[in-house]
C-alpha cells in the first residue's frame, strides 16, 4: 500500500493512500487522527490477531474498522445502508473506492506504525 503523510497549512496530519486504499487514508485522517494511545491499542490488537486472537470491530463517526486474523477492512457507515432496488435495476452503480478498502493485517500493521511515527515527529 503506497501512502503519503503530509501536514496541511494548519498543521493537521493528513494521510493519502494509493488507489483502492483511499478509505484507509480517510480513516487515518478523520477517525484515528493524532490519537497516539488509540494507535498503540490498535497495534496491540493487530499483534494479538496475528497470533490467533478474536476478531475486532471499531465503529467511528464515519467509518468502521474490521480486523480479523488475515485482513483489515475499512467501510464507510453509509455503505451499510441498502440501496434502492430501482437504482440497481437501472444499471446504476456507485463509486465507492473512497468508502471501502481492505488489505492484509500485516500491511495494516505497517501502515499504523508509519502513521504513529509520522504523527509523533516534531
Amino acid at each position: 500500500m503506497d501512502h503519503e503523510f503530509v501536514r496541511d497549512i494548519e498543521g493537521r496530519c493528513l494521510a493519502r493512500l494509493s488507489m483502492g486504499h483511499e478509505a484507509f487514508g480517510f480513516w487515518l485522517t478523520d477517525e484515528l487522527g493524532v490519537d497516539i494511545s488509540q494507535c498503540n491499542e490498535l497495534l496491540k490488537t493487530t499483534a494479538r490477531l496475528l497470533h490467533g486472537g478474536d476478531d475486532f470491530k471499531l465503529s467511528g463517526k464515519t467509518f468502521c474498522l474490521y480486523l480479523d486474523q488475515d485482513s483489515a477492512t475499512v467501510s464507510a457507515l453509509e455503505l451499510q445502508f441498502e440501496t434502492e432496488i430501482e437504482d440497481n435495476e437501472l444499471g446504476l452503480s456507485y463509486y465507492d473506492d473512497e468508502l471501502f478498502a481492505a488489505c492484509g493485517l500485516d500491511d495494516f500493521e505497517q501502515l499504523l506504525l508509519a502513521w504513529r511515527d509520522f504523527i509523533t515527529e516534531k
